[in-house]
């Protein structure tokens, strides 16, 4: 626990987050304008102490905490929904508008949600000077406002029980509070317990004749008089409950549709870390998050997508929502993904309108109000996406997709690549369940860098070397090594790498699908353009153009060299796939591909022959083969 003046200073910087606190209002609150004479080596020295109990440097974050020094004080930046006190107030504020719409089950969850963030009295372990004193006042008569409402939302929907148990422990401590006594006795009368709150009646007129020499005020006296002639009026709330119960929706929980965790999960540290706190950071923005998690077939985007999911789903309490879209290599139509979200939040088929600009305004307008997290894993496209996306700041979309989606306004994309060596290692051990070394480890080492490194590749032959009758690493490295069987070897189930690649090379145009079986069947494993354009005989510009296209579907790495060339890689995983769809595609023009291993040789030769320009159809795009 921190020291007395330190939690003073540490409340204060919160209640004014991300505002500078001048130096002498700490003075002031502290010492009571009467400081020492060292105060502001003082204040120095605190502030100190605070930043190495927060973890963090002078100007430097900490998930995404900030501690800075100005020229006139303290300023602590942090996102407002890690502060009890802005979830509080914004969740007062919510239940104030669903009441005055008349949704009072909305306004009693929102109410409820206010009120469980109270642990004791407010600021209960801090020493206060004035300012603390007024603003704990502040926030305990709020706290009154918020019970009496919520008190106010059960009786209006019947919940007879819950409003007496409530009232009843607050009346102990204010045993004069006219309108506590007031909704106890309409809550006893409505729950058939009129001679209750009668006596409740009772109890206050003696306390307040007795205490104050009063009687109770004219509103109470008119419910009493109520109360003894039995009037009907009293009990239409408690009828229009009853009636509701046979019209009203099935009552849904709260959609927590996020998958399972990955209990196997390794790496990604600084990624996730990173992604993690553009959630932290949102503080001031007017639009929602939204992080987009970009890589190549199996890198492992979905799996980092569930894990940060996981990570951060405490901060969006009224749902989590979920959508694959991608079924079967064919896109998910979003007016299907937005009728799932409406009946999961309740809505029912009738309710849900049929076009789908309707649909995506019916879940932005109820997302409006709501702090909503919403995955969408395998986007294909921006049209696919952009009905889906709320518009809300208290909301947050985390997407995963190959092809990056650069129409998007506002969305941050983080790019991933293969898992580190070891990491690729340690995943294959965690899998099968053993932990090698010598000959083995050396043995696995082959196996994940035939894999590429890539999650799902490793998982698949994982999960086959995790069989009982499964043959020695050495074997599955023999059979590994040659580069066609590699693809059939690294599929098990749904880990299927072939599926993968295949969905990423259908969705290419011709002039793309061309490139990728020439560069499969005749490039080197690192290549520029100029070079293959000679080759080639194709204008620069227009195969830089295709050679983009492969890296947005991500069948081709980029990297710049020292002198700023771009330089392309192509993976021995996708060459090997690509060396598969040549001689499937080009049939009997495709013999003589005898590249059994998958691998070209980096010396290769130009042919002798020119290429013509690249025409559209496939079989016209191959060298000549006059060489």
């Amino acid at each position: 626990m921190l020291p007395p003046k330190l939690r003073t200073i540490m409340a204060m910087l919160l209640i004014l987050h991300d505002q500078v606190v001048p130096t002498s209002q700490f003075i002031d609150e502290i010492w009571l304008g009467d400081p020492p004479v060292t105060v502001v080596a003082t204040m120095q020295t605190y502030i100190y102490q605070l930043r190495k109990l927060l973890g963090i440097g002078e100007s430097g974050h900490e998930q995404g905490i900030a501690l800075l020094t100005e020229p006139s004080g303290y300023q602590l930046q942090v996102a407002p929904e890690c502060i009890d006190v802005p979830v509080f107030e914004r969740c007062f504020q919510a239940g104030q508008k669903a009441f005055a719409d008349g949704d009072y089950a909305r306004a009693a969850n929102s109410l409820e949600s206010a009120l469980s963030l109270w642990r004791s009295q407010a600021l209960a372990d801090v020493q206060k000077g004035p300012f603390l004193e007024s603003y704990a006042a502040h926030l305990e008569e709020t706290k009154i406002q918020v019970t009496e409402l919520r008190i106010d939302a059960y009786l209006q929907l019947g919940r007879n029980l819950d409003a007496i148990r409530e009232l009843k422990s607050l009346i102990i401590n204010q045993p004069l509070h006219e309108g506590l006594h007031s909704k106890l006795m309409l809550a006893l009368h409505r729950s058939g317990r009129r001679h209750e709150a009668l006596a409740v009646f009772g109890r206050l007129r003696r306390s307040l004749v007795d205490e104050l020499g009063i009687e109770p005020s004219p509103p109470v006296q008119r419910l009493h008089r109520a109360l003894l002639a039995a009037d009907p009026s009293l009990d239409l709330p408690a009828v229009r409950a009853a009636e509701d119960v046979l019209t009203a929706p099935t009552v849904v929980a709260v959609p927590a549709q996020i998958p399972a965790d990955i209990p196997d999960f390794i790496g990604r540290d600084f990624v996730l870390g990173r992604l993690e706190q553009t959630f932290l950071q949102n503080g001031r923005k007017q639009a929602p998050p939204m992080v987009s998690i970009t890589g190549m077939a199996g890198v492992g985007k979905s799996a980092l997508a569930v894990r940060l999911a996981h990570r951060v789903r405490q901060r969006f309490p009224d749902g989590q929502f979920f959508a694959a879209l991608r079924r079967n290599g064919a896109a998910v139509d979003p007016s299907d993904v937005l009728a799932d979200h409406l009946h999961a939040i309740g809505f029912a088929h009738s309710q849900i309108p049929a076009a789908l600009e309707s649909r995506s305004q019916l879940f932005c307008s109820w997302c409006a109000d709501r702090r909503v997290l919403i995955v969408l894993d395998d986007a294909m496209s921006e049209e696919q996406v952009r009905p889906l996306l709320p518009g809300s700041p208290q909301c947050a979309v985390i997407m995963t997709n190959r092809s990056p989606l650069y129409g998007i306004s506002g969305l941050r994309t983080f790019e991933i690549n293969p898992l580190a060596e070891d990491d690729a290692i340690e995943l294959l051990g965690m899998i099968v369940g053993r932990r090698w070394s010598g000959p083995e480890r050396k043995a696995a080492r082959s196996i994940v860098d035939y894999c590429e490194n890539l999650p799902l590749a490793v998982r698949a032959v994982g999960a086959r070397l995790a069989r009982p009758a499964s043959p020695s690493l050495d074997r599955w490295v023999a059979s590994l090594e040659y580069g066609r069987r590699r693809i059939e070897e690294l599929c098990s189930g749904t880990f299927d790498m072939w599926t993968r690649l295949e969905q990423s090379y259908l969705e290419l145009d011709d002039s793309a699908r061309a490139v990728l079986l020439l560069l499969g069947r005749h490039a080197p494993a690192r290549f520029g353009v100029d070079e293959i354009a000679r080759w080639f005989q194709i204008d620069s510009f227009e195969l830089e153009r295709m050679l983009s296209t492969l890296v947005d579907a991500r069948l081709l790495l980029v990297d710049a060299d020292g002198a700023g060339e771009t330089r392309y890689t192509l993976l021995s995983m996708i060459r090997a796939f690509a060396l598969e769809r040549f001689t499937a595609e080009l049939g009997e023009h495709g013999e003589g591909v005898d590249a059994a291993d998958g691998t070209v040789d980096d010396d290769w030769d130009e042919p002798t022959v020119p290429l013509a320009p690249p025409p559209r159809q496939l079989a016209l795009m191959r060298p000549s083969p006059s060489h």
